[in-house]
């Protein structure tokens, strides 16, 4: 009961925090039998809620074992059922202090009982939550956890790989790719490869990781190609539904093709890198010519009919008008909690500048003082109009929270687009240009990414 009062909790803080949330490949996602979850670990605890957040069944939680030392978070995830495992520099460490060091083999009994139960267990084999560009080294212990299970008489374990891809994991309103990989039966593995180790299977399990994550040489790597899958993906694709985020699963897959694309230029020839410096110049170019004039590539492609135009300022307005009282309730009801979480988020940035703690603090630290502001409201208002009022109060409330968000983020696109529609109108000369140049860097994208990947001869870009 708690775990799912508090994944209910979880999703409702995911989907208030980021933008979008998009699970791809949750039919890949074994419906029964025992499942190793093995993630990568780009955003602390936020990991850990995605994953939960995204599975129908009960997924049983490891984490490091150094987090269960804190006072407050300790007994919650205790409390919880999360499972503490000691790393090899907790271990050097505990040597140092006098720590126990027979930690460890509980969680690996307790992880085996949980795959006996036909249960589905959660790791982050990188052992660390970090900002780098790219996986870590995986640590052996997920694949000596998962031959151990074997070797006990547990068969047909499912090693299931996810990767979590943030557009910008501390940034408010962002998206989030939950990516779903082909799960691997480890009882086959086993099969195919009697004489392997576990290094072996770690090196799968990374090979495999790979595979659903996306993976830079260096930080001006990743931010260039994720630059360019973004303006790739909004070249490519029709305007969005006013409020809907554009997809990120597109971008994704678009940014692991120019990270690609990316690597072999180092072993190719020096006209083609010349061809490929050029290509991210006109696209960059593109994006901000069109931004000095108040123009987005997403809503280059929107419909100037006039009445298009007419009707969207009429559902527009109507949709504005129905929302924006119920959207101010909810603004002004969560307004203290949810600045609050926020003020003390970022507070903690002054002495861990990671990139993980704004979001992962401000949705525990804004999850815990929404309900204690809820906890709060309902009293007062139980004192003064009952039960029955007080449930219909925060009921009422909640779904104004949701409307704010939504209303937000829909006028947020609906300045966007106006304000395209309007310079768009008063220069057609400007959208069919902008259009021709679009088919010829799709053109030329195609071109250099074949001449770079598959070593088809070409011309070079214009």
């Amino acid at each position: 009961m708690l775990y799912e009062t508090l994944r209910a909790a979880a999703r409702v803080a995911l989907r208030w925090y980021y933008g979008d949330v998009i699970v791809q490949g949750r039919e890949r996602i074994p419906v029964d039998g025992p499942v190793f979850v093995i993630a990568n670990h780009p955003n602390a605890l936020v990991d850990a809620m995605l994953v939960a957040t995204s599975f129908r069944r009960r997924v049983l939680i490891t984490a490091k074992a150094t987090l269960f030392e804190h006072s407050l978070l300790g007994p919650f995830l205790n409390l919880l059922g999360v499972v503490p495992l000691q790393r090899a520099q907790d271990v050097r460490a505990a040597a140092l202090t006098g720590m126990s060091l027979s930690r460890n083999q509980r969680a690996i009994n307790r992880v085996t009982r949980a795959f006996r139960q036909n249960g589905v267990v959660l790791i982050f084999p990188e052992g660390i939550s970090h900002d780098q560009p790219a996986l870590a080294p995986l640590k052996t212990g997920a694949a000596r956890m998962a031959l151990q299970a074997q070797q006990s008489g547990i068969h047909m374990l499912q090693l299931l790989p996810v990767g979590l891809i943030f557009e910008e994991k501390e940034r408010p309103r962002s998206r989030v790719l939950v990516r779903i990989g082909e799960p691997l039966n480890l009882d086959a593995w086993c099969a195919e490869h009697p004489s392997e180790t576990a290094a072996a299977l770690t090196r799968e399990l990374d090979a495999r990781l790979r595979q659903v994550t996306l993976n830079f040489a260096t930080d001006e790597r990743a931010r260039r190609a994720v630059s360019i899958a973004r303006a790739l993906a909004m070249i490519s694709q029709e305007p969005s539904e006013l409020g809907a985020p554009r997809s990120y699963a597109s971008e994704a897959a678009i940014a692991a093709r120019v990270g690609a694309a990316t690597e072999a230029l180092e072993d190719s020839a020096p006209a083609l890198r010349v061809d490929a410096d050029r290509f991210a110049v006109r696209l960059e170019s593109l994006e901000t010519r069109l931004a000095a004039r108040g123009v987005t590539l997403s809503e280059i492609k929107v419909s100037l009919r006039a009445h298009h135009g007419a009707y969207f300022v009429v559902r527009e307005g109507l949709i504005a008008a129905l929302a924006l009282p119920i959207a101010t309730l909810g603004r002004i009801t969560h307004w203290l909690p949810i600045h609050f979480a926020r003020l003390a988020a970022m507070h903690s940035l002054r002495t861990d500048p990671s990139r993980d703690q704004p979001a992962m603090r401000t949705i525990v630290l804004g999850l815990a003082a929404i309900l204690v502001w809820y906890a709060l409201q309902a009293l007062a208002v139980t004192y003064w109009a009952g039960g029955p009022v007080a449930a219909l109060w925060i009921t009422g409330i909640f779904v104004a929270a949701n409307v704010d968000l939504q209303l937000s983020d829909r006028l947020a696109g609906l300045r966007q687009r106006a304000r395209t529609y309007r310079v768009l109108r008063g220069d057609p000369a400007l959208r069919a240009a902008v259009l021709l140049e679009i088919d010829v860097l799709l053109t030329d994208a195609i071109a250099l990414e074949d001449a770079l990947l598959r070593g088809n001869p070409r011309t070079s870009l214009s």
